[in-house]
């Protein structure tokens, strides 16, 4: 089986048991799937309203789909689904959902900490912190 990608850049928040369900048919061969959910975290302060993501998102999800594509070339995988959002999110509110499917776990987990990698670098996002009148634009990392 070739390796499949779906990838969103959208507002709306994801459904993770949905988004699994849809791999799970894909490949009786896929022997582990690595789930990463990234969150909404609290500032240090505690006093976070909210946290408003921007993003060219026609250009965050080619940039996404790329990652993808060579994360296929390097390791042996089923599926793959990124969804990130943006806009404006609470904190716990989810950000990002990364699935990787795979035969083995090895190649899951590698891949996945490879396009998280990835993610937080390489691609257009950007995240301020708005609590009461302070605002914060947050470095990629």
């Amino acid at each position: 089986m070739v390796g499949k990608v779906f990838v969103s850049v959208e507002e709306k928040d994801f459904n993770v048991s949905e988004e699994l369900d849809k791999i799970k048919g894909l490949s009786s061969e896929s022997g582990a799937a690595v789930l990463f959910v990234g969150k909404v975290r609290q500032n240090k302060q505690g006093n976070l309203d909210f946290l408003k993501i921007e993003s060219f998102s026609e250009m965050a999800r080619k940039e996404i789909t790329q990652i993808c594509n060579q994360s296929l070339k390097q390791w042996k995988l089923d599926c793959i689904v990124v969804k990130h959002r943006y806009g404006k999110l609470k904190p716990d509110d989810n950000i990002v959902l990364l699935i990787t499917s795979s035969a083995h776990r090895n190649n899951a987990y590698e891949a996945s900490m490879y396009i998280m990698n990835l993610l937080k670098t390489n691609v257009p996002f950007w995240k301020k912190e708005i609590s009461g009148n302070e605002e914060i634009w947050l470095e990629n990392n």
